[in-house]
């Protein structure tokens, strides 16, 4: 099974599950696309995070996660292509690692970011 060391995620024969603290911060079903095509399955938390964007340090929440990237809610002027390094609790040990990425969208409340290496 792959691994994501997250507090609010636990291995389940099926995948993934997030704890219930978690689940109450999911998004309302109308905050979502109805048909999304995506090649990872992204799981909900609540993360705070940090990350660099053009050679500064922003703040933010990972809001979902993916072996394959990450939303952050976030303020700040972010573009589309744009390279980033977020830190985030990546590793099966639980430490904090880096990822480095480029984001993918952008919307009124934060950025998809497209991770280089996928997650494992």
């Amino acid at each position: 099974m792959e691994s994501i060391s997250n507090p609010h995620l636990h291995p389940t024969e099926a995948g993934w599950t997030m704890s219930d603290q978690a689940k109450e911060e999911k998004p309302e079903a109308g905050d979502l696309f109805e048909k999304e095509c995506r090649l990872h399955e992204r799981t909900w938390c609540s993360e705070n995070t940090h990350f660099l964007a053009k050679k500064r340090i922003y703040e933010g929440r990972i809001k979902n996660i993916s072996h394959g990237g990450t939303y952050i809610e976030t303020d700040g002027y972010f573009t589309v292509g744009q390279e980033v390094t977020v830190a985030g609790p990546f590793e099966t040990d639980g430490q904090e690692s880096k990822q480095q990425g480029a984001i993918v969208r952008k919307d009124g409340r934060g950025i998809g970011v497209k991770f280089k290496k996928q997650l494992r």
